[in-house]
């Protein structure tokens, strides 16, 4: 990570950090450093083939554009990766909320597009609940003793990287060609799984 992603990055992390439960922030802070070593294992593992699926879906999206994107939704996923790592049974899906909210801003603001929180905050509450069934048995494997915490946080930092970044580059992908998510719901839903089944994160119910 360069020195401009970094930035981005502890920007990012601690505005989410302030919007979380006090209890959960401090319990991801406390781990931190293991949870991001442990985050950014598990991103390394499927860069080459999400680079290559994000680079055929963002044809039209100019390189200056892309690049700022990038940072912002890297910082998302890093964050939701350590979200997905840290040892809160049963919580990592519902934290990923004030995740998504944090990048959209973002990205809206990236192409100078009004922002509406409210209705993010609504289309954030249904990706998580795509989250939760996906991430089930990993917070199931939390409670197991030792190799079950690592085991869990693994299953749950994949997917939750997986679905933050395809929220991300299918809002950078409709904002550039002059759509909005929060209009045509319908076209961002397809284009959404139409990305989660290209990161093969597996087959999500609609």
């Amino acid at each position: 990570m360069n020195a401009e992603e970094e930035a981005e990055f502890n920007i990012f992390f601690q505005a989410v950090l302030e919007k979380l439960p006090k209890p959960a922030a401090k319990i991801i802070r406390n781990s931190y450093g293991r949870s991001r070593a442990q985050a950014e294992k598990i991103m390394a593992k499927g860069k080459e083939q999400s680079d290559r699926v994000f680079d055929s879906f963002l044809l039209g999206v100019d390189d200056a554009t892309r690049k700022k994107a990038h940072r912002i939704i890297h910082a998302a996923s890093l964050t939701a990766a350590i979200i997905g790592c840290s040892p809160i049974p049963f919580s990592d899906a519902f934290l990923l909320v004030p995740v998504q909210m944090t990048m959209m801003a973002r990205l809206y603001r990236l192409f100078g597009r009004p922002w509406s929180e409210g209705l993010t905050k609504s289309l954030s509450k249904e990706m998580v609940v795509v989250t939760f069934g996906r991430s089930a048995v990993g917070n199931v494997l939390k409670f197991v003793p030792a190799v079950g915490t690592v085991a869990g946080a693994a299953v749950n930092a994949t997917v939750a990287t997986g679905i933050t970044e395809a929220l991300g580059w299918v809002t950078v992908k409709m904002l550039n060609d002059g759509e909005d998510i929060f209009d045509q719901v319908m076209s961002f839903k397809g284009q959404f799984y139409t990305l989660i089944h290209a990161l093969n994160i597996g087959k999500i119910s609609k």
